[in-house]
């Protein structure tokens, strides 16, 4: 391999659940500890395998905004008018 894009391309959907499954234990299966380094490239890695193999909407970290049903402040609108503020 000669480089990253080799890499991500040579992963297999089994080796993004074993890297998932380090991130989310924060220890590898033979009990060593994921170092703050390695789990930022093995969330590289699974960010960037995602985005060639997995559909948007199953990807890590997606949110449907379409599906939310909570009500989301609008900007200088919903505030509250302190004495700095020209809405008094």
């Amino acid at each position: 391999m000669n480089s990253v894009d080799d890499l991500i391309q040579a992963l297999t959907p089994s080796m993004v659940n074993d890297l998932r499954r380090a991130l989310e234990l924060s220890k590898f299966p033979d009990g060593r500890t994921v170092s703050p380094e390695q789990k930022e490239m093995m969330l590289e890695a699974i960010i960037r395998y995602e985005a060639l193999h997995v559909p948007v909407e199953s990807r890590t970290g997606y949110v449907d905004k379409g599906a939310s049903n909570c009500d989301v402040p609008q900007p200088f609108t919903d505030r509250i008018p302190t004495r700095e503020s020209d809405d008094d």
